[in-house]
């Protein structure tokens, strides 16, 4: 994120200036304020400046898309971050390019791990919990049809026996992909048991 720290003679003068330096107007930048300044004596001798970090405004979807192109970037791949999908489930980010086995690394580890850097780093920007998913080379869609396979055989058995089923120990974004496709079944529920890395999710019947 671009930003810059200037002064001024008042808090907002400072602003002006930086968002004069951005090439945006007012409304388009927030600020943290370094020194609020002292006057000076008779308004004039021994004064210091206000000092202000400008920056622009962004969303997190900008800021998602440009965090991961700032990664892949100091990684060295030849590739491009740019938006799939935005909305109440979260930010879907799609890398294309070269190197996408790098990328997507061994089972999706490599994927996983720059989804959870990228996610860390946009939450901490804004205080607050943003859920984002990353896709390279249409890994996302068949590892989501792989679970949604997974769940079918799992419902199956679950009928069968007529009792729950404990599936293996994965990611939180997997245990979710897998409870929004069975949360609608009339014939089993799905809710998680334990906690850390024993967290499993449990598909029982109804």
């Amino acid at each position: 994120m671009k930003n810059v720290t200037t002064k001024g003679k008042t808090i907002e003068e400072a602003v002006l200036a930086g968002a004069k330096i951005l090439g945006v107007e007012r409304d388009r930048v927030e600020y943290r304020i370094i020194s609020e300044g002292k006057p000076g004596v008779l308004g004039v001798f021994g004064g210091e400046e206000a000092e202000v970090e400008v920056r622009e405004k962004t969303s997190k979807t900008e800021t998602a898309n440009q965090a991961l192109q700032d990664i892949l970037d100091k990684m060295g791949l030849m590739a491009i971050s740019e938006v799939q999908e935005e909305g109440e489930e979260g930010i879907i980010l799609n890398i294309k390019g070269e190197d996408m086995g790098r990328i997507i690394g061994k089972e999706g580890e490599t994927l996983k791990a720059l989804q959870n850097i990228v996610t860390a780093m946009v939450s901490h920007e804004f205080a607050e919990k943003v859920r984002i998913y990353l896709d390279a080379g249409g890994y996302r869609e068949r590892h989501n049809n792989a679970l949604e396979r997974l769940a079918g055989e799992c419902v199956k058995d679950v009928e069968e026996s007529g009792e729950e089923k404990v599936l293996p120990p994965m990611s939180a974004s997997d245990r979710r992909i897998i409870h929004m496709f069975l949360k609608d079944s009339d014939k089993v529920q799905t809710f998680s048991r334990g906690e850390g890395a024993e967290r499993r999710l449990i598909i029982a019947p109804k």
